[in-house]
């Protein structure tokens, strides 16, 4: 009788002959769940000598803008060679001012941009051409305008190929830069030590020396270089085959897993802060094509099973290897999706999973799977097939858990396809957009699912249930009302989180389609609000019947009561705190100005406490939804504390779809009645309660 690997063996043969898909067994074990995956992993990597041209970085370009922030939270850093070539000066830039130095509005530039996408920053300091006192100037100008993103300071570049530099010259240099910097700002974040490799002769001894001072150990990688300066012979040098081969993963594997032990100890963080395909800036007809697309997800996961932190994918320009290239023609800024972006796009699927063991036999495919488990319980599996000849007969076992699953897919005609595409069936537009398909449908029976992932293509499945918990998004109850706001809960409804960007509410998102039947058994489509794996977000069609409504998302449902009004209040976050406004007038009508009603500053909402006086009036606005449905005030009624409260406008807060208000007085027999409750009522359904403070 054959064994499993014979059986394998025979079957890769025949497949060779008759050009058939070749198996891959996939089993996952959810039980053991690893490192969570940060929402911001992803990141990208610039050189600094790029911010001293309007062009370099084109910070104010909305289509730049677009790509970076729809790839989720991320880093950007901004270090590289240049770094420890470019000056520093205070100012603003004008055309008179040098190229090779960095002036302090080129730092605004940067700052702006990261908070119009949500992006930290890791500042690089010149460390190897500059002094300490000099760095400490820059270090606090970026401090202090820019602190509220600011996820560190980089010194120095890649230290330990400086020439004639000793590991302890280095050290040396560094803690005379860090005590400059810190003597400013004593709180100043610093990382380091931005190795270009020497893991275990440099960077070991570093983290060992100075990880007390370190909030995060930034390391660079690149698996490849360029020939001739690598021999092709070598299996570093830059070629298809090697860049998507198993040594070079093994390459990465093995330096993301010396990573993780340095900084076990000391317990710091970890990531990949300046890192690509192949050294010097890329290599033609491999850096820029499908292959690195397929590398990149790859090694994405693989830092990731590591409890890396995140990475940061150098590019910026027309440079081979970035993942946005950027130029000018005819004076215009352009801007296009390289192969490279299409594989930080796809991982977008695994940010904030944890990822679990998964047993592959691939029989002659160069075939790689990873397993992630969602918060929920979804799970997904990443299948890439690297391979160049053979198709992937796909067997996936993800466990009794899962009863359904869907798929989308990254592909291009060939490994060296620069342009033709599409993830999720599409490509990135020209506006910078990308909207994904809806997902294909992965069979299954007796709890094995299958799908064939062909040659150099790589598809993500997502697997869930088929139920939905489904109730009103402002305070959960059951009841939901036509145009109101409800929330789906489940597992596998989609792949990416997104929220629709403006009022005009679609039916289709992030490839999420949601069918609400009503009790008389009409159908109709339902507008999306957000869409996530294990969310969604809709607004309860118009017209629906009262009674029992069945809501379909994918392979999964669930029923809802609906009724003419359904009344949910608003709250911060997982508090009880009320997500409302309130507003002071004088006796004689004078608006006196906005009054606080909760205070976010510690990191946790509380109610702040509203003052109530006889020389003025108090207006609370409430915020909720499923209220608009009864226009007659004397059907609505507010308690706040117990007390019965004057209700003054009860419907449509008429600028969000499904948005309702609640505007009330607050009486003065309230005063000093420190943290109460509020509960909002009509028709004889009462809203969820929620809590403000009066004094």
């Amino acid at each position: 009788m054959m064994g499993k690997f014979a059986v394998l063996a025979a079957l890769a043969l025949a497949a060779r002959a008759q050009n058939t898909p070749l198996p891959v067994l996939i089993s996952v074990n959810t039980s053991l769940p690893g490192a969570t995956i940060p929402q911001d992993f992803l990141g990208l990597s610039f050189e600094t000598g790029s911010l001293t041209s309007a062009t370099g970085f084109p910070a104010e370009n909305t289509q730049f803008l677009q790509m970076v922030s729809q790839l989720g939270l991320g880093w950007l850093r901004f270090g590289g060679n240049s770094v420890d070539k470019t000056a520093w000066a205070r100012g603003q830039r004008t055309s008179a001012s040098s190229s090779a130095t960095l002036m302090s509005s080129d730092v605004d530039r940067v700052i702006a941009y990261a908070r119009a996408t949500g992006w930290r920053v890791l500042w690089g300091l010149n460390l190897k051409s500059s002094d300490a006192n000099t760095a400490a100037d820059e270090a606090d100008y970026v401090q202090q305008n820019g602190g509220d993103v600011l996820a560190g300071f980089e010194i120095g570049n890649e230290p330990d190929l400086y020439s004639g530099i000793t590991l302890v010259n280095f050290e040396t240099n560094w803690k005379s830069f860090a005590d400059a910097i810190q003597a400013i700002n004593p709180k100043a974040i610093l990382t380091g030590p931005a190795d270009a490799g020497n893991i275990s002769t440099w960077t070991g001894p570093f983290v060992n020396t100075e990880g007390s001072r370190l909030a995060l150990v930034t390391q660079h990688f690149y698996p490849l270089g360029p020939p001739p300066t690598v021999p092709a012979s070598q299996p570093n040098s830059a070629s298809i085959p090697n860049l998507l081969s198993a040594n070079t993963r093994g390459t990465a594997d093995s330096a993301a897993q010396s990573l993780q032990t340095i900084t076990a100890k000391p317990a710091l963080p970890w990531r990949m802060a300046e890192t690509n395909s192949c050294y010097n800036g890329g290599y033609e007809g491999v850096s820029n094509v499908f292959a690195s697309a397929l590398w990149g997800v790859d090694y994405m996961l693989t830092l990731a099973g590591h409890a890396s932190a995140g990475l940061n994918f150098h590019g910026g320009g027309t440079g081979l290897y970035t993942p946005i290239a950027t130029g000018t023609t005819g004076g215009v800024t352009t801007i296009a999706a390289r192969p490279l972006y299409y594989a930080m796009l796809l991982f977008g699927a695994a940010l904030g999973t944890r990822v679990v063991p998964v047993t592959v036999n691939s029989s002659r495919v160069n075939a790689t799977a990873y397993g992630l488990l969602d918060a929920a319980g979804g799970l997904r599996v990443f299948v890439i097939n690297k391979d160049s000849q053979f198709d992937a007969a796909v067997q996936i076992t993800p466990g009794s858990a899962y009863t359904q699953a869907t798929a989308i897919r990254l592909a291009a005609p060939s490994l060296t396809e620069k342009t033709a595409i599409t993830l999720a069936g599409a490509s990135v537009a020209a506006d910078g957009t990308w909207t994904p398909q809806a997902p294909e449908t992965v069979q299954g029976s007796g709890g094995t699912f299958n799908l064939t992932v062909p040659a150099g293509t790589a598809a993500v499945v997502g697997f869930g249930g088929t139920k939905l918990g489904i109730g009103n998004t402002a305070g959960g109850n059951t009841l939901v009302a036509p145009v109101s706001m409800a929330s789906a809960y489940g597992t596998g409804l989609g792949f990416f989180a997104r929220s629709t960007p403006t009022v005009s509410l679609p039916t289709t998102l992030a490839g999420v389609s949601a069918t609400v039947v009503d009790a008389a058994g009409v159908s109709r489509a339902a507008p999306l609000i957000y869409v996530s794996p294990s969310q969604v977000n809709f607004q309860v069609p118009d017209g629906t019947a009262p009674g029992t409504a069945t809501v379909t998302l994918g392979g999964a449902s669930g029923t809802v009561q609906v009724a003419p009004v359904a009344p949910g209040l608003f709250t911060l976050g997982a508090t009880t705190v009320a997500a409302a406004t309130a507003e002071r007038y004088s006796l004689g009508g004078t608006d006196l100005g906005p009054v606080p009603v909760f205070d976010c500053s510690s990191g946790t909402c509380t109610p702040a406490p509203i003052a109530l006086d006889s020389q003025s009036n108090v207006f609370l606005t409430l915020y909720g939804t499923g209220i608009r449905g009864e226009t007659n005030l004397a059907n609505v009624s507010a308690t706040i504390g117990g007390v019965s409260v004057p209700v003054q406008y009860a419907g449509a807060q008429g600028q969000y779809p499904g948005f309702d208000q609640v505007n009330v007085q607050l009486p003065g027999q309230l005063h000093g009645a420190g943290t109460v409750n509020v509960v909002l009522g009509i028709d004889g359904q009462a809203s969820n309660s929620v809590q403000i403070a009066v004094k």
